[in-house]
């Protein structure tokens, strides 16, 4: 993404949210938008319900998420098992920061693992982004009023249930900078709001 993209959405940010159009999703994104969408939500659903796992296997799937070799951030972890689907071939654990209020939003690293159907080995580990990531608050001039934070993402040219996530736990809109773009995401929906320059 250049940084012609980068600043134009800054200046927006600054001068309100009325800047934004909204443009279509390109058809190759709109399956993974979709899923980052549906994916996003559950898993805050089952994070913000926490309930005791009582299934045996899903324990044990749990288990072996956080055992997995992962560089976590300095920060605290929650893992959330998400309910198996019918004819899923995994198990599907996510390892999530939560930082302390005052260290803003943790773009990343989190994690998803796939630990397999019996929750015995893990099958594969992906982060939400290369490096430790945290969006700092700023201070805010008197009278302004945010309308969102802003991150990059080079790990996928659409935004994934991570950020869709981060949204939501963080109650506010999400501005995200990929190669394809920037994208809004907001109550767990994902808009397309910015071509790349």
């Amino acid at each position: 993404m250049k940084i012609k993209a980068v600043f134009g959405l800054i200046m927006g940010l600054q001068c309100g949210d009325s800047w934004a159009q909204q443009f279509s999703i390109p058809a190759e994104f709109v399956s993974e938008v979709k899923q980052a969408e549906t994916t996003g939500v559950e898993l805050f659903r089952v994070f913000a319900n926490a309930k005791p796992i009582t299934s045996p296997t899903e324990l044990k799937a749990q288990s072996t998420a956080e055992t997995a070799p992962i560089d976590r951030c300095d920060t605290p972890y929650r893992t959330v098992v998400l309910p198996p689907k019918k004819a899923q071939k995994s198990i599907t654990v996510y390892i999530m920061g939560i930082p302390s209020l005052m260290a803003g939003i943790m773009g990343g690293r989190h994690f998803r693992v796939e630990v397999s159907p019996d929750g015995g080995s893990v099958l594969s580990v992906t982060p939400s982004t290369q490096t430790c990531l945290f969006t700092k608050p700023n201070a805010m001039p008197n009278g302004a009023k945010s309308v969102g934070a802003l991150m990059t993402h080079i790990l996928s040219a659409a935004p994934t249930e991570f950020q869709v996530f981060l949204s939501l736990y963080n109650k506010q809109p999400l501005y995200v900078g990929t190669k394809a773009g920037v994208w809004r995401i907001e109550n767990g929906k994902v808009s397309y709001v910015s071509k790349p320059k």
